[in-house]
């Protein structure tokens, strides 16, 4: 399974993920002003919003392969790769 986050669909997660810190969570007036200040640096469009959604297909690609098994040809039969792993 291959899931891809576009530069829009990263954003709107980015930015829903933040929202929820900002007004659910505990933290300080600072952490919360620093929070927005970040959001606002990764527009749609920025370099930093690029780089953000690539690195977010990064990490959830390592992660969706890590949970994934698949099973491979050896000698005639097929071993997990979480068995080739050991």
């Amino acid at each position: 399974m291959q899931i891809v986050f576009e530069t829009d669909e990263a954003w709107s997660l980015m930015s829903v993920i933040t929202s929820c810190i900002v007004d659910q969570s505990g933290i300080s007036q600072e952490g919360k002003q620093k929070l927005r200040r970040w959001r606002g640096d990764r527009a749609i469009g920025t370099v930093e919003m690029d780089e953000l959604a690539v690195d977010m297909n990064k990490a959830l690609g390592t992660y969706l392969d890590e949970k994934t098994e698949r099973l491979v040809r050896r000698r005639g039969r097929y071993v997990s790769t979480k068995d080739l792993a050991r």
